[in-house]
């Protein structure tokens, strides 16, 4: 039989609020809807090359559960399937869908399998990867080394305990079961593969596994399954470590087919999920069109996010009077970084996640073609009254912004607020290009995680961080706090070319035909900021004559 193509192109990102919480989704192709659910702790990420096979058949829609990827988390401390099941035909109802076709990945294939017994009318067909049936011995042994904790440690051991963790689940099950009798028999995957899918997946969800796997230990699939009437698909490969609950399925389910593949054969599963889904669509008509990104000039209470333009942007509180501060990360930075480590700020905040940055994705861009971005997506969203602040990479976008802005006379900010600009001589400048990033490529032992917790960690101590002497020792108060250095560290892991982006900033010279001399004869009043006596401060009073200290 031929396989199914896989269709190229974007896939789009979009956000829903229930009950007054975030939820994230991906969206891919046209027509009757199937919704597609992952494993934990992962996100609707791993769902994509599924909804690729999808897409040219059916509108695909991913979702990230609760307290994964980039969806909210549940308040309750325990999260049952049975209230994700629920929340997620709230969900279909926000997106004005009235029946699907679910697929799903372990929990997210009990999660598919809840809310066909709960919502029948809802579902169509099913297509079950990996289905948990755990027993009540494995629920004794097994759990407790399921509920590890995260908790960011001073010295970053935390990371190369994750990838140790993550590392030996790939050769035993259960993880903490090391020896022969627990063995995996596979190969073992390329480090970027651990890294891409578990590690950066559990730096985004921290511990929300505490709280939904007890849920999924404790849930009966069999009962479940008896009281399913719809066409029901159920299999995976045989080195899969749910493959053996596949045995424990009862028998007479007249409605299911129960499908084991070879080992190794992943990409052989998400084709027979494919054509069990194509063959299964629900008769419904096509999938609305999402409707997020509304004119935000309004104002409002609380939060707001959308992807605006094919960026991430968050506000908060653009109901209070004065204008909104806009804050621009530094390159390998992210808006939830740059708020975490700028700390309270009255007034109204917007943060942007630039092109190839934090959860925005693309290319990372020269600091002017990323300032056209970001000014067009912020124009689109009604904004006329803010500030602009920047650091580092930010900083220069700001600038570029600011003339941007100028020159199409729209967007225009009141003010510019720059952090870490980069005042010295053509030497330096190319010293600091050569040295200040260095590519991060997963290695088998994790030994990247820590080089890059270190290389962080010394830009708060030293300027510039490479040049570890007494003389470039920081003035500044250092930001040295184990969970700020961890957003770090997942923000830098997040941005798509980590040395590109540090090279786009260390161009740009503000004391040059593109600089803020220039940004000041177009009307833009701007402020550098810098610590008196902190490495930063050098050359501002000289070459700018605009220095603040903080």
């Amino acid at each position: 039989m031929q396989e199914l193509p896989s269709q190229s192109g974007t896939i789009g990102r979009h956000f829903c609020q229930i009950g007054g919480r975030w939820l994230h989704y991906r969206r891919m192709g046209q027509g009757p809807a199937v919704l597609l659910m992952h494993q934990t702790p992962q996100s609707s990420q791993t769902m994509e090359p599924l909804m690729r096979l999808l897409a040219p058949y059916c509108t695909a829609i991913a979702v990230d559960t609760p307290g994964f990827g980039q969806s909210e988390p549940l308040p309750q401390a325990h999260w049952s399937l049975s209230a994700l099941a629920d929340l997620m035909a709230q969900f279909l109802d926000a997106l004005g869908i009235a029946q699907v076709s679910a697929c799903g990945q372990h929990t997210g294939a009990a999660i598919a399998a809840e809310l066909a017994r709960r919502h029948p009318q809802r579902v169509r067909a099913l297509a079950l990867d990996g289905l948990p049936l755990f027993n009540t011995e494995e629920q004794s042994s097994i759990l407790p080394h399921q509920l590890y904790r995260f908790v960011p440690q001073p010295d970053g051991t935390h990371l190369m305990w994750a990838w140790s963790r993550f590392r030996d689940g790939w050769m035993f099950f259960p993880w903490s079961q090391r020896d022969l009798a627990h063995r995996r028999q596979l190969d073992f995957p390329e480090p970027a593969l651990i890294h891409s899918w578990q590690i950066m997946e559990l730096l985004r969800s921290r511990e929300s596994h505490l709280h939904i796997y007890p849920g999924v230990f404790d849930w009966d699939g069999t009962q479940a399954l008896r009281e399913i009437h719809q066409p029901c698909w159920v299999g995976t490969p045989a080195d899969d470590q749910l493959a053996p609950h596949l045995q424990r399925l009862p028998a007479g389910l007249h409605s299911v087919q129960v499908h084991t593949l070879p080992a190794g054969a992943r990409s052989q599963v998400l084709q027979a999920q494919a054509r069990w889904m194509i063959a299964h669509l629900p008769g419904s008509s096509a999938a609305p069109e999402p409707q997020d990104a509304p004119s935000w000039a309004q104002g409002g209470t609380g939060e707001r996010r959308a992807y605006v333009n094919g960026l991430l942007v968050q506000s908060w509180q653009l109901d209070q009077a004065g204008p909104a501060t806009v804050l621009l990360h530094s390159a390998g930075g992210s808006g939830a970084g740059e708020r975490t480590r700028l700390g309270p700020i009255t007034g109204p905040l917007i943060t942007i996640d630039l092109s190839g940055h934090g959860d925005s994705p693309g290319e990372v861009l020269p600091c002017d073609e990323a300032a056209q971005q970001a000014h067009a997506a912020l124009q689109s969203l009604g904004l006329s009254r803010f500030t602009l602040r920047g650091r580092g990479y930010g900083a220069a976008v700001a600038a570029h912004w600011a003339l941007h802005a100028a020159k199409v006379q729209a967007g225009q900010p009141q003010s510019l607020q720059l952090e870490e600009v980069l005042v010295c001589d053509p030497e330096t400048r190319q010293r600091w290009r050569s040295a200040y990033a260095q590519p991060i490529v997963p290695a088998w032992d994790g030994s990247h995680l820590i080089a890059l917790w270190h290389s962080l960690r010394d830009r708060e101590l030293f300027h510039p961080w490479f040049e570890r002497q007494r003389a470039n020792i920081r003035s500044a108060e250092p930001h040295l706090d184990a969970e700020g250095l961890t957003q770090s560290v997942f923000a830098a892991l997040q941005c798509a070319d980590w040395v590109q982006a540090h090279e786009h900033w260390l161009q740009w010279d503000p004391l040059g035909p593109q600089g803020l001399a220039v940004v000041r004869d177009a009307g833009m009043p701007v402020q550098v900021l810098a610590s008196a006596g902190d490495g930063w401060a050098r050359g501002l009073e000289g070459g700018l004559g605009a220095r603040r200290e903080h």
